[in-house]
């Protein structure tokens, strides 16, 4: 039986280039929606459902998020120094002396219906990730699988032979699997320092240790990478704030 979780790490170290100026001045993640930042939406998601624990990697204006340690004392910051050279895996090593059990991943720049934190935290896998049906937001991430097990995540539709959903930036991971994404990065990171936790490290992963997911077609979300992404992100938005 999985381990109920109780941490998450929140991955915010980006530095929004694709924003343009609103990226220069703010992180993703304080991208606002309603009366506050989208980060704080997924704060008080994860807090609802128990989440005792939420580690932040920041990076890119990263004093926003270490004041927010005033309001959510669940908040341990750290910071990923390179973050202006390395990727999301580098940035997921950098908590690795607070990580030491099962974990909810997250990415700073989504919103969602709350209610996906509670499905992934149940979800009877120790190792999922949460997948939406077709959005045609743009820069999506497919998944491929093969025997309801991950074996290829990829930007390339062309790469994908049997697309299983839209990987949307929310994980459970559980300790055993995050040691092999450290064991499999450390190597790699002095050639390879972007390296992305998804379609870099789990996909290489996958073939030895089984990594799930969990579709929920209809699934309302959005990433905000872009503008266009933005006005999306908003329409989204008005469909879920009172949920």
């Amino acid at each position: 039986m999985s381990q109920f979780i109780t941490k998450a790490v929140i991955l915010a170290a980006g530095m929004g280039s694709r924003m343009k100026e609103m990226g220069e001045k703010i992180p993703k993640g304080f991208i606002q929606l309603g009366n506050i930042p989208i980060i704080e939406h997924s704060l008080k998601a994860l807090i609802s459902c128990g989440i005792e624990e939420i580690i932040i990697v920041t990076g890119h204006k990263g004093e926003y998020y270490r004041n927010l340690k005033e309001t959510y004392p669940q908040i341990r910051i750290i910071e990923n120094t390179k973050f202006a050279d390395t990727g999301t895996m580098y940035s997921l090593w950098c908590a690795r002396n607070y990580i030491d059990t099962d974990f909810l991943l997250l990415e700073s720049d989504l919103i969602y219906a709350p209610g996906e934190i509670a499905r992934i935290i149940n979800a009877p896998f120790s190792d999922c990730l949460l997948l939406s049906g077709t959005t045609h937001a743009g820069d999506e991430v497919y998944v491929e699988a093969i025997d309801n097990r991950v074996s290829l995540i990829s930007k390339s539709r062309d790469l994908i032979n049997n697309s299983v959903g839209e990987y949307i930036g929310i994980a459970r991971i559980s300790k055993l699997l995050y040691d092999k994404l450290i064991q499999t990065a450390v190597p790699l990171f002095g050639t390879s320092p972007n390296l992305s936790y998804d379609m870099d490290c789990l996909v290489r992963i996958a073939h030895e240790h089984p990594i799930h997911f969990l579709l929920m077609d209809g699934l309302d979300w959005a990433e905000i990478d872009d503008i266009n992404q933005l006005e999306r992100a908003k329409e989204v938005w008005q469909r879920i704030k009172d949920q």
